[in-house]
Protein backbone atom coordinates (compact mmCIF):
# COMPACT_ATOMS: atom_id res chain seq x y z
CA UNK A 1 0.00 0.00 0.00
CA UNK A 2 1.47 3.36 -0.99
CA UNK A 3 0.76 6.65 0.73
CA UNK A 4 2.91 9.64 -0.09
CA UNK A 5 6.56 8.74 -0.32
CA UNK A 6 6.46 5.95 2.28
CA UNK A 7 5.55 2.34 1.62
CA UNK A 8 3.39 1.02 4.42
CA UNK A 9 3.47 -2.68 5.20
CA UNK A 10 0.35 -4.55 6.08
CA UNK A 11 -0.14 -5.76 9.65
CA UNK A 12 1.48 -9.16 9.45
CA UNK A 13 4.38 -10.80 11.13
CA UNK A 14 7.70 -10.90 9.40
CA UNK A 15 11.32 -9.86 9.70
CA UNK A 16 10.82 -6.56 7.88
CA UNK A 17 7.93 -5.63 10.17
CA UNK A 18 10.07 -6.45 13.21
CA UNK A 19 13.01 -4.37 11.99
CA UNK A 20 10.92 -1.39 10.86
CA UNK A 21 7.81 -1.27 13.09
CA UNK A 22 7.15 2.41 12.28
CA UNK A 23 6.24 1.70 8.65
CA UNK A 24 3.35 -0.63 9.52
CA UNK A 25 -0.12 0.79 8.98
CA UNK A 26 -1.39 1.50 12.50
CA UNK A 27 -4.80 3.01 11.77
CA UNK A 28 -7.29 1.42 14.15
CA UNK A 29 -4.58 -0.72 15.76
CA UNK A 30 -3.59 0.59 19.20
CA UNK A 31 -1.89 -2.74 19.91
CA UNK A 32 0.73 -1.98 17.25
CA UNK A 33 1.23 1.51 18.68
CA UNK A 34 1.68 0.06 22.18
CA UNK A 35 4.12 -2.55 20.84
CA UNK A 36 6.21 0.06 19.02
CA UNK A 37 6.19 2.48 21.96
CA UNK A 38 7.16 -0.34 24.33
CA UNK A 39 10.23 -1.06 22.20
CA UNK A 40 11.19 2.60 21.85
CA UNK A 41 10.75 3.34 25.57
CA UNK A 42 12.81 0.26 26.42
CA UNK A 43 15.68 1.58 24.31
CA UNK A 44 15.34 5.02 25.92
CA UNK A 45 15.48 3.46 29.40
CA UNK A 46 18.58 1.40 28.61
CA UNK A 47 20.31 4.57 27.38
CA UNK A 48 19.12 6.52 30.42
CA UNK A 49 20.43 3.93 32.87
CA UNK A 50 23.84 3.81 31.14
CA UNK A 51 24.19 7.61 31.08
CA UNK A 52 22.87 7.90 34.63
CA UNK A 53 25.46 5.46 35.98
CA UNK A 54 28.32 7.32 34.31
CA UNK A 55 27.06 10.81 35.21
CA UNK A 56 26.41 10.02 38.87
CA UNK A 57 29.62 8.07 39.33
CA UNK A 58 31.94 10.82 38.09
CA UNK A 59 31.09 13.57 40.65
CA UNK A 60 30.74 10.99 43.42
CA UNK A 61 34.41 10.05 43.03
CA UNK A 62 35.47 13.68 43.50
CA UNK A 63 33.80 13.94 46.92
CA UNK A 64 30.65 15.24 48.54
CA UNK A 65 31.24 18.90 47.62
CA UNK A 66 31.58 18.08 43.92
CA UNK A 67 28.43 16.00 44.11
CA UNK A 68 26.39 18.83 45.71
CA UNK A 69 27.76 21.32 43.17
CA UNK A 70 26.75 19.03 40.28
CA UNK A 71 23.22 18.59 41.63
CA UNK A 72 22.80 22.35 42.10
CA UNK A 73 24.08 22.98 38.58
CA UNK A 74 21.46 20.63 37.15
CA UNK A 75 18.51 22.12 39.05
CA UNK A 76 15.97 24.19 37.11
CA UNK A 77 15.05 23.95 33.45
CA UNK A 78 17.98 22.94 31.26
CA UNK A 79 18.59 20.39 28.50
CA UNK A 80 19.49 17.69 31.03
CA UNK A 81 16.23 18.13 32.95
CA UNK A 82 14.26 17.98 29.68
CA UNK A 83 16.02 14.70 28.79
CA UNK A 84 15.28 13.45 32.30
CA UNK A 85 11.62 14.38 31.80
CA UNK A 86 11.53 12.39 28.54
CA UNK A 87 13.17 9.41 30.28
CA UNK A 88 10.62 9.56 33.08
CA UNK A 89 7.78 9.59 30.53
CA UNK A 90 9.35 6.53 28.93
CA UNK A 91 9.56 4.89 32.35
CA UNK A 92 5.90 5.60 33.14
CA UNK A 93 4.61 4.22 29.83
CA UNK A 94 6.96 1.23 29.84
CA UNK A 95 6.02 0.23 33.38
CA UNK A 96 2.25 0.66 32.91
CA UNK A 97 2.31 -1.20 29.60
CA UNK A 98 4.41 -3.93 31.23
CA UNK A 99 1.78 -4.32 33.95
CA UNK A 100 -0.89 -4.54 31.23
CA UNK A 101 1.13 -7.21 29.43
CA UNK A 102 1.50 -9.19 32.66
CA UNK A 103 -2.25 -9.04 33.24
CA UNK A 104 -2.94 -10.18 29.68
CA UNK A 105 -0.31 -12.89 29.41
CA UNK A 106 -0.26 -14.34 32.93
CA UNK A 107 -3.88 -13.90 33.98
CA UNK A 108 -5.39 -14.04 30.47
CA UNK A 109 -7.37 -10.84 31.01
CA UNK A 110 -8.86 -9.53 27.81
CA UNK A 111 -7.99 -12.51 25.63
CA UNK A 112 -11.60 -13.22 24.66
CA UNK A 113 -13.32 -16.45 23.75
CA UNK A 114 -12.12 -18.47 20.78
CA UNK A 115 -14.18 -17.90 17.64
CA UNK A 116 -14.44 -19.46 14.26
CA UNK A 117 -12.52 -17.15 11.90
CA UNK A 118 -14.78 -15.44 9.37
CA UNK A 119 -13.59 -12.77 6.95
CA UNK A 120 -12.85 -10.00 7.75
CA UNK A 121 -11.02 -11.68 10.61
CA UNK A 122 -10.79 -9.61 13.78
CA UNK A 123 -9.11 -11.45 16.65
CA UNK A 124 -11.32 -11.69 19.75
CA UNK A 125 -8.52 -10.19 21.85
CA UNK A 126 -8.82 -6.92 19.92
CA UNK A 127 -12.55 -6.53 20.40
CA UNK A 128 -12.98 -5.54 24.00
CA UNK A 129 -11.21 -5.55 27.32
CA UNK A 130 -7.63 -5.68 26.07
CA UNK A 131 -8.16 -2.67 23.82
CA UNK A 132 -9.75 -0.83 26.76
CA UNK A 133 -6.68 -1.65 28.88
CA UNK A 134 -4.43 -0.17 26.20
CA UNK A 135 -6.42 3.06 26.13
CA UNK A 136 -6.28 3.20 29.95
CA UNK A 137 -2.48 2.77 29.79
CA UNK A 138 -2.18 5.57 27.21
CA UNK A 139 -4.34 7.98 29.23
CA UNK A 140 -2.75 7.17 32.61
CA UNK A 141 0.73 7.55 31.11
CA UNK A 142 -0.06 11.00 29.75
CA UNK A 143 -1.71 12.14 33.00
CA UNK A 144 1.16 10.90 35.21
CA UNK A 145 3.73 12.36 32.80
CA UNK A 146 1.95 15.74 32.85
CA UNK A 147 1.91 15.68 36.67
CA UNK A 148 5.63 14.88 36.69
CA UNK A 149 6.25 17.81 34.36
CA UNK A 150 4.27 20.08 36.65
CA UNK A 151 6.29 18.97 39.68
CA UNK A 152 9.64 19.15 37.84
CA UNK A 153 9.26 22.47 36.06
CA UNK A 154 6.55 24.52 37.79
CA UNK A 155 7.10 23.90 41.50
Amino acid sequence: MERGRFRFLENRLGIIASLYPWVIDIRGNPERIAFTLHRITGIILVGFVAIHIVSTNTPARAGWEAWVEEVQRLSGVNPISVLFFIAMGAFVFHSLNGIRLLLVELLALGIGRPEKPKPPYIPPSLKGYQRTLIYIVFILSLVIWALMGYVMFLT
